[in-house]
């Protein structure tokens, strides 16, 4: 029988935080960099406080130690610049880090429980999410996120420049400004082609990606050259949408970089105008171009930069929602194992990218102990019904409580130590047979696996295998017949004993020996207490179960004892039952 009903205790939130504390991982730490950024660009002013004393003060006077003094104190500076360098640098990185640790488990959790996330009618996919998260990372340790933090001290370089001369103040002032004009207007023109770009490279990567899961249908079917024709042109949209980005990107940098060539030369220019009028010193005419092109310098790195900053927005706008979804509202109150019954009310659900509705009024209950054969056409929902049931996809309208409590008072991780699984098509994941029995749990129980195993009839067959329970199956499952793979999804699903357990189309690879062990799984089951919801074509798979519930057109047509239910369907329409 079932074992007694854990005590209730508080289940803090899983790996994957709120939107806030991911904002403030991938920006808290920069604080520390535009700490840093202070004193390394007071350093950089030393280039033109030397050129200055140079020109003002060793060539009149004609003093060699003095020389010697300023070089020795300036060559310290730069030694103390490139180790501020660096360490900027590796605090971006760490930075970066801290930002993966936060983030990752988030948009990892996205990626697998996105339909379950999804509001009725609204679709939510998470489409290339890692990408978007390593392009984020990425930028947050790069040179082009630590220029960002130069710009607050372009007010300074303006400052000191004017404290020269208002003229040369003036001068690099508008070219600053003329910088930052084109900055904005090659942001605005840069965002279209970006988001186009993004949108034709996870095209290409859903075609990639559907190509490799369906290698051997491709090549079964003559479909090679099709496929590459098809990746060819989405390839050529998506190079074309970079192209675009690229070449806005491109003449705005040449222009920039043109800009402040000639500011620096105007400079040098007005310098020794206002020099030959005795209005400033010749050690000003150098230590002032100095100083505008240094004032010059973040808003041209910007520019450069400006494709990852517009990539890397870009990519922080399609993760927000993904992380905010994926996280738990807080902390929750764990509830007691379910023991006594499977309540559905009024259950309707919608297709999570389509939002087309595909099942609709499901009403059916049962104790503890029982067995409930799912069956109708082709296409009618009752797999629709097995992915509700398991929370994989939401409720639209209606119910699903597990002993009076609904589905969404657990958090997901929790509710899936009491659900078991096993979906028409069965995925297995790279490891050893024991492992994806454990359902990837470390360290491994093994007389878990094993019982788990010997429930599902899979004993037999897996100690068959080239290393047992220790072999490796590779990628999907990939040095397993379906057979095997059904078998081992079976023991997965068994796993842990779980009080509900859905079995969507269990017997469709399996031969008479796999049937046999199927029936004696669902007994097996039945006894101990649990509920088996069992989702068949074939009637032989329904042997072992007390009720049918019928699933007509994405409707209940029918639910009640298994005689009562297959007579009357033997007979014409089915009788609407309860129970």
């Amino acid at each position: 029988m079932q074992s007694a009903p854990a005590p209730s205790k508080t289940i803090p939130r899983p790996a994957g935080p709120d939107l806030p504390v991911v904002r403030q991982a991938a920006i808290g730490g920069y604080a520390g960099i535009l700490a840093l950024s202070a004193v390394f660009n007071l350093f950089m002013l030393s280039g033109s406080l030397f050129m200055l004393l140079v020109y003002d003060r060793v060539l009149p006077s004609g003093s060699l130690p003095t020389l010697i003094a300023l070089f020795a104190l300036v060559a310290g500076i730069y030694v103390g610049l490139g180790a501020l360098e660096t360490l900027r640098l590796r605090a971006a990185t760490r930075i970066a880090d801290r930002f993966g640790d936060e983030a990752g488990p988030a948009v990892m959790r996205a990626a697998v429980a996105a339909p379950a996330m999804t509001e009725p009618g609204r679709a939510m996919r998470p489409v290339n999410a890692m990408q978007d998260f390593d392009r984020l990372r990425g930028f947050i340790g790069s040179p082009a996120a630590i220029a960002l933090c130069d710009l607050p001290w372009l007010p300074i370089y303006l400052a000191i420049a004017f404290l020269f001369h208002p003229a040369l103040g003036t001068l690099a002032l508008g070219g600053v400004a003329l910088l930052v004009v084109l900055t904005a207007l090659g942001d605005r023109l840069a965002q279209e082609p970006a988001r186009l770009a993004g949108v034709e490279n996870a095209r290409r990567a859903r075609l990639f990606e559907t190509a490799m899961r369906n290698a051997g249908t491709i090549a079964g079917l003559g479909m090679r050259g099709a496929f590459s024709g098809r990746f060819a042109a989405t390839d050529q949209a998506l190079r074309l949408a970079v192209r675009g980005a690229a070449d806005s990107s491109a003449l705005f940098i040449g222009l920039s970089r043109g800009i402040r060539l000639l500011l620096q030369s105007a400079s040098l220019a007005l310098g020794a105008y206002l020099a030959l009028r005795n209005e400033i010193t010749p050690g000003m005419i150098i230590a002032v171009s100095i100083i505008t092109s240094r004032a010059m310098a973040p808003v041209e790195q910007a520019i450069v930069h400006w494709r990852g900053f517009v990539a890397a927005r870009q990519a922080w706008l399609r993760l927000a929602p993904v992380i905010h979804a994926a996280a738990e509202a807080g902390p929750r109150t764990g509830l007691p194992a379910p023991a006594a019954s499977l309540a559905v009310t009024g259950l309707s659900v919608d297709a999570p990218v389509s939002g087309r509705r595909i099942l609709t009024g499901v009403t059916f209950s049962v104790r503890a102990g029982s067995a409930v054969g799912v069956i109708g056409p082709s296409g009618a929902g009752k797999s629709t019904l097995a992915r509700a049931l398991v929370a994989v996809w939401p409720a639209a309208a209606g119910t699903i409580r597990l002993d009076g409590a609904e589905l969404s008072q657990w958090p997901q991780d929790d509710l899936g130590r009491h659900l078991g699984y096993l979906p028409q098509e069965v995925e297995l994941f790279e490891g050893t047979v024991a492992e994806n029995i454990a359902r990837l749990s470390a360290p491994v129980d093994s007389s878990a696996v094993i019982a788990a195993a010997k429930q599902a009839g899979a004993h037999g067959m897996i100690v068959g295998l080239p290393d047992g329970y220790d072999t490796q199956i590779g990628p999907d499952g990939i040095t397993l017949s379906a057979g095997q793979r059904q078998r081992i999804g079976l023991a997965r699903a068994l796993f842990g004993q779980p009080f509900l357990v859905v079995l969507d189309e269990p017997t469709s690879n399996l031969d008479a020996d796999g049937d046999e062990a199927l029936l004696g799984a669902i007994a097996g089951c039945r006894k101990r207490g649990a509920i088996v919801i069992v989702i068949a074509h074939r009637p032989g798979a329904i042997a072992a179960c007390d009720q049918v519930l019928v699933i007509s057109g994405g409707a209940q047509a029918g639910f009640g004892p298994r005689g009562e239910i297959l007579r009357d369907q033997g007979r014409g329409p089915v009788r609407v039952a309860t129970s």
